[in-house]
């Protein structure tokens, strides 16, 4: 398929699904994430065809090194991938690679592959899985017909990734892409960062325009999910949100 955009919702919204759903799809996108909650809410998937959108992405698994806790999570958020059909649950290490981790990872790509969906695997400087290439390893280790890497922008950006490491991963291995643009740090709080003081794709220092090229370049095709996080910017309205959103991306993919 060609290149898709969609959005990832701030979790500081509070607008309902609906008005959610209806402000994506009038700017323009094709796709929207969604938290369990939501998508496991009664007529989740007729909210999103009405507004001609499917659900890109399921937020989120947190694979730790509880056992029961991180199975549990899968398996609500598998239910919830077969209530809207979601192709990915976007999932995030928090316990340091072994042979322990990978498995258990496996295990999670096991019960959310019987709802149809994958896990993508997100790589950040501020985790434990901080690469691309570490991602590649632990996918590998897992399940590497069940999961797949997503590669984010600012994690790529402000983490140990090198332009090598996105123009060799095989383009099998991208699940999809979250975008977004960030201003220059001005400090040591990575949170703070990657939460509050991302912006507009082009109002940034991130080099985007090179990040997308290596991708069309290499013919890739799939999800552009949008994902500025800011803390003024989450107080616009959704649909006002939206249209900027869409409109500062678009140029990026066409």
């Amino acid at each position: 398929m060609p290149v898709e955009l969609a959005l990832t919702p701030d979790s500081r919204w509070t607008d309902g699904t609906a008005e959610l759903a209806a402000a994506v799809g009038a700017a323009g996108f094709a796709g929207l994430g969604l938290g369990a909650d939501r998508a496991s809410a009664p007529g989740a998937a007729e909210v999103l065809a009405g507004a001609g959108l499917r659900c890109s992405e399921l937020l989120a698994l947190l694979v730790s090194r509880n056992e029961e806790r991180t199975l549990a999570s899968a398996s609500q958020l598998a239910a919830a991938a077969a209530a809207v059909g979601a192709p990915w649950v976007l999932t995030v290490p928090a316990a340091p690679p072994s042979a322990a981790a990978a498995a258990l990872l496996g295990r999670c790509a096991d019960v959310v592959a019987e709802a149809g969906a994958r896990l993508a695997v997100e790589f950040s400087p501020l985790g434990v899985v901080t690469s691309i290439p570490a991602a590649r390893e632990l996918i590998a280790a897992a399940d590497p017909g069940r999961t797949a890497v997503m590669v984010d922008t600012w994690h790529f950006t402000r983490g140990d990734s090198t332009w090598a490491d996105l123009e060799q991963i095989p383009l099998e291995e991208i699940a999809y892409l979250q975008f977004s643009d960030a201003l220059a740090p001005v400090g040591d709080d990575g949170f703070d960062e990657t939460m509050n003081r991302r912006v507009w794709p082009g109002e940034g220092t991130f080099e985007l325009e090179r990040f997308a090229s290596v991708l069309r370049d290499r013919d890739w095709s799939g999800t552009v999910s949008v994902e500025v996080l800011n803390a003024d910017l989450a107080r616009l309205p959704v649909a006002e949100f939206a249209r900027a959103a869409y409109t500062s991306t678009a140029p990026y993919w066409s």
